[in-house]
């Protein structure tokens, strides 16, 4: 009997696998790691209640929701700017068993949350050439002092939507896409890559 049961499938099932790829060397110049356990939500201020939203977020996550293109994290669960009054939160899957459901109920009464947990590819890049790879498709100086650990950007790659962050100083980023974009994205990624060789690394 066939199951016919529905199962989650990663953004990247069918097009990528685990391995390594492109040019021979001691050491991949790019690693890249599909990240498929996160929670996300877009978070809205409402109209007069940002200041509100700041408080209960601060309150509920010890976090202070950044002004601007750059993100504030604590315990697994970050807040990203990405717009006016507009922001990304992240969480691991340790953080929080429903972390969407908290959300709204912490912060209903002061922002409108969309569930973005299915509707994105999400993935971190580092390696001692992540940044030349990057370079050839964004177009956003990210060398310090320009970009640094924090930091955010909404832009295009191959004319597609992304966000990038980068997430610690060695630099380890983060890249994120939404699904219906993530062959795109893994075909412009995977070219740029080939020449400094690059592992994978799958749920």
């Amino acid at each position: 009997m066939v199951d016919a049961r529905p199962y989650a499938r990663t953004p990247l099932a069918g097009i990528a696998r685990s391995g390594r790829f492109g040019a021979a060397g001691a050491v991949p110049g790019l690693v890249v790691e599909e990240c498929s356990e996160l929670s996300l939500a877009t978070v809205m201020a409402r109209h007069g209640k940002e200041t509100d939203l700041k408080q209960t977020i601060a309150a509920s996550f010890g976090i202070d929701l950044p002004d601007g293109p750059r993100a504030a994290a604590k315990d697994g669960v970050s807040f990203a700017g990405i717009g006016p009054r507009q922001w990304l939160a992240i969480a691991e899957s340790s953080a929080s068993p429903d972390f969407v459901g908290a959300l709204r109920a912490q912060l209903g009464g002061s922002a409108s949350i969309t569930d973005q947990s299915d509707g994105r590819v999400v993935l971190r890049l580092r390696g001692d050439r992540v940044r030349d790879v990057l370079a050839k498709g964004v177009p956003v100086d990210l060398h310090p002092p320009c970009f640094k650990t924090g930091d955010v950007a909404s832009t295009l790659i191959a004319h597609i939507g992304v966000q990038i962050r980068q997430l610690d100083d060695q630099p380890t980023y983060e890249l994120m896409a939404f699904r219906s974009l993530a062959g795109s994205l893994w075909s412009w990624l995977t070219k740029s890559a080939a020449e400094f060789g690059y592992q994978v690394i799958r749920p």
